[in-house]
């Protein structure tokens, strides 16, 4: 499988993480391609972004007139593309009303939005689910699943479980609704806002259920907090609707959005509660060379009106069906996998959860399993220490892709139980 000699990229690449063994050259619709010529289906669309697959031929045309127009502006400077964009994310983002602001990457959106939160509040403290990722930034990290590793640590950061259906041990709603109110009566007049995955990826693919966060939403007013949605995996209509909050009749005083907003490029966006964010200029200003960029707002503003005329939505809503269909006939045939789940085109499923398994076996379970399915023709992720594997195709996936992906997981579920 090895394509190059390892000591030649560890010359050049920061081993910042363990890369694959083979190197990519080319990919379209589905499909990518390495460089000695083996086809892989990305399951993964590749790190959740490019909705529309690779190569796609009107995102191309979209970027090719990109470059013909404007390059840049300067930060205190608007575009009619920016403000095309501003006006269809207003719109799609219904009740809420919402203002944004355009950004490149979800860690700077939600680094952007907490600073505000604490700003407007005056408070320094931030909840969040002990299981949460938010991203890789100090400050973000730092309300993550890996705050007990960062360094210095961060000050003023709470934690709180949450409802996880799909394991018995885990706290029940009214429990972890409990632990929120607790927190914010001893602590309350330090917290400025409150920030949660409304599904939990990275922790283990949870989602909490509805009465949950309204529980949420009614503690966060009666304690004058913020409630903050980190929707960088669930925008865009993911899920089936353009937002998750869209499913949980919950109004979140802030949403951040990402990946797939980009379309497979370094987008993302804050937006405010129009309802319940002041409408006035914030005397702490945000002042970002990429912020409010021409490029994004192009961007934001073909995906959107794409979705909306090929019917997207709705799209993702049957091929999440069928996905997950295909997950549970594995499930049933094949007990080392279990807890097939998903919304829209957001699955997953549990690895080995019948057996007694270290953190460390784990891990080395899930590692194994994936780098099975890449000799299969198979890109898929991991996560939840290798507990879980996790699908979020892009928009376009055929009933061809789905009936490759279960032809490739029989082969590779039949070996591991071998």
């Amino acid at each position: 499988m090895a394509q190059f000699d390892e000591g030649e990229y560890k010359k050049y690449m920061l081993p910042v993480l363990s890369y694959r063994d083979c190197v990519l050259v080319k990919g379209k619709g589905s499909y990518v391609w390495d460089t000695l010529g083996q086809k892989y289906l990305d399951l993964n669309s590749g790190q959740y972004c490019a909705i529309f697959g690779h190569s796609d031929e009107g995102l191309a045309s979209c970027i090719s007139n990109i470059t013909h127009t404007i390059q840049d502006t300067d930060t205190s400077t608007l575009s009619v593309p920016v403000l095309k964009a501003a006006k269809y994310v207003h719109d799609i983002s219904g009740e809420m009303n919402g203002r944004v602001l355009f950004l490149s990457t979800g860690a700077e959106a939600n680094e952007c939005c907490l600073k505000y939160a604490k700003h407007l509040k005056e408070r320094p403290g931030i909840v969040s689910f002990d299981l949460g990722y938010h991203g890789l930034s100090h400050g973000t990290a730092g309300y993550s699943m890996s705050r007990d590793r960062i360094r210095p640590p961060l000050q003023n950061s709470y934690s709180i479980p949450a409802p996880c259906p799909y394991h018995d041990d885990t706290p029940s709603v009214e429990e972890c609704l409990a632990s929120f109110e607790a927190l914010l009566k001893k602590n309350g007049s330090h917290i400025a806002a409150a920030i949660f995955e409304p599904i939990i990826s990275g922790g283990g693919f949870y989602f909490p259920p509805k009465a949950f966060f309204q529980g949420v939403r009614a503690l966060c007013d009666e304690y004058d907090i913020y409630l903050i949605f980190d929707e960088c995996q669930t925008c865009m209509g993911r899920t089936g609707t353009w937002f998750y909050f869209q499913q949980l009749d919950c109004i979140p005083d802030f949403v951040v959005c990402a990946k797939s907003l980009g379309l497979g490029y370094p987008v993302s966006c804050v937006i405010a509660n129009g309802n319940t964010i002041q409408n006035e200029q914030f005397v702490m200003q945000h002042f970002s060379s990429h912020q409010n960029e021409p490029f994004s707002g192009e961007l934001i503003h073909y995906g959107i009106h794409r979705i909306e005329q090929e019917g997207l939505l709705e799209r993702n809503r049957v091929f999440g069906d069928k996905l997950l269909d295909r997950l549970n006939k594995l499930c049933d045939r094949f007990p080392i996998v279990s807890n097939p789940r998903g919304k829209g085109l957001m699955c997953a499923f549990d690895l080995g959860e019948l057996m007694e398994l270290t953190e460390t076996e784990s891990k080395n379970l899930g590692e194994k399993f994936c780098d099975m399915a890449l000799q299969e023709g198979v890109m898929l992720q991991h996560c939840n220490f290798g507990r879980t594997i996790r699908l979020l195709p892009n928009y376009l996936i055929s009933d061809d892709d789905l009936d490759y992906f279960e032809k490739k997981m029989i082969s590779v579920l039949s070996k591991l139980n071998g």
